[in-house]
């Protein structure tokens, strides 16, 4: 039978209040498997100051482009540890929904500029292949307009959808269509 090779002994800076200590069972004189926080091989984990600068990092990066994707990507951060953050984290669940919140108003602050100033824009005109002029023109959007408008008063903006029912009695033969009703 072979020996196994034994997981050799890492100490991880500890952060503050943080009195874990060295994460193998050789260190502290007792035997068995790693104890406390471990490791990935080659990857020691992130302390408590580490952590906070990601969450920061991230949570400024979603409030800005409202994507959790790429906020993890400017970040640095990988997905599955914004869920666990959320899951496990009361004061990072309440900065998400913050972050959320914040993201969403951008959002309708673009739409509402879109549709209410509009997007300046230039195009130039060929003739036979020539340019012949430039004209400068500023595009609306009806849709975010609508979609807008739908949002602050959907009783009147919304779509209606007249849905009648019209009773047809065919008669069969035999049959009186009053006593089936």
């Amino acid at each position: 039978m072979r020996a196994m090779a034994r997981r050799p002994t890492t100490v991880l800076p500890a952060a503050a209040g943080d009195n874990l200590g060295p994460i193998s069972g050789e260190a502290t004189g007792t035997s068995g498997p790693p104890v406390g926080r471990t490791s990935r091989v080659g990857r020691p984990r992130a302390t408590l100051a580490q952590s906070a600068r990601a969450k920061h990092a991230f949570l400024e990066a979603y409030a800005q482009w409202a994507n959790i994707s790429y906020a993890c990507k400017v970040a640095g951060v990988a997905r599955r540890n914004i869920y666990q953050w959320q899951e496990t984290d009361d004061a990072f669940a309440l900065a998400f929904n913050q972050a959320n919140e914040a993201a969403t108003e951008r959002l309708e602050r673009e739409a509402w500029r879109r549709a209410v100033e509009g997007t300046p824009y230039e195009r130039t005109s060929y003739w036979h292949g020539e340019p012949v002029g430039t004209d400068h023109k500023i595009e609306y959007s009806d849709q975010l307009m609508m979609l807008l408008l739908r949002a602050r008063r959907p009783d009147t903006y919304r779509e209606k959808v007249d849905v009648a029912v019209s009773q047809v009695i065919k008669t069969v033969a035999g049959v009186d269509p009053a006593s089936v009703l």
